[in-house]
């Protein structure tokens, strides 16, 4: 099934390019008097994902990139800006943003190693968040591997959505100080 995925455009016509974007999250208003501020600093990905190809794991070695599914902007954007959503609306009494205001800000910073489907039908996201507050690091390593509900690349863009908004549920909850769900 999912090596139709990955073949898909190899046949002898031209295939039309399809561009993908993660699912939005819901935006809520900004807490402006908030004495907690946390900076999202934008979220680094891995230079292989480092493109506008979606990418496909044939194998334990082997990554493919696709020739016509593209992200419709670049991945580690729609990463800082979903993550940014996420944390305002779970971190309540937090100012969440992007611009440093003073030297005793938490700071947060996201690596994402990976972030593909694979030939058996998952899709896969890991990597690391790293909180500064004032002298305190706090790390937190993820990995997830979620099965795609059906065929297509749209679910593979939505099961990578929701697998996102886990790994920043974690996060929240790592700033928080409380367990994850």
């Amino acid at each position: 099934v999912f090596l139709s995925l990955a073949l898909a455009g190899c046949g002898s016509s031209p295939a039309e390019l399809q561009y993908y974007r993660l699912p939005a999250v819901a935006a809520k208003a900004p807490v402006v008097d908030s004495t907690k501020v946390l900076v999202i600093e934008p979220v680094m990905v891995a230079s292989y994902l480092n493109s506008n190809a979606l990418v496909y794991q044939n194998n334990e070695v082997n990554l493919q990139l696709t020739r016509t599914h593209q992200w419709a902007e670049a991945l580690d954007q729609q990463l800082s800006r979903n993550l940014q959503a996420h944390l305002s609306a779970a971190l309540t009494d937090w100012r969440v943003t992007q611009q440093v205001s003073s030297s005793g800000d938490s700071r947060l910073t996201v690596q994402v190693t990976q972030f593909h489907t694979t030939a058996d039908g998952q899709v896969l996201i890991s990597g690391q968040a790293h909180l500064l507050t004032g002298a305190v690091v706090k790390q937190m390593p993820f990995e997830l591997q979620l099965p795609i509900a059906d065929d297509g690349y749209d679910e593979v863009v939505k099961t990578l959505g929701q697998g996102w908004s886990q790994v920043a549920s974690a996060i929240a909850a790592m700033i928080t100080g409380s367990p994850s769900s």
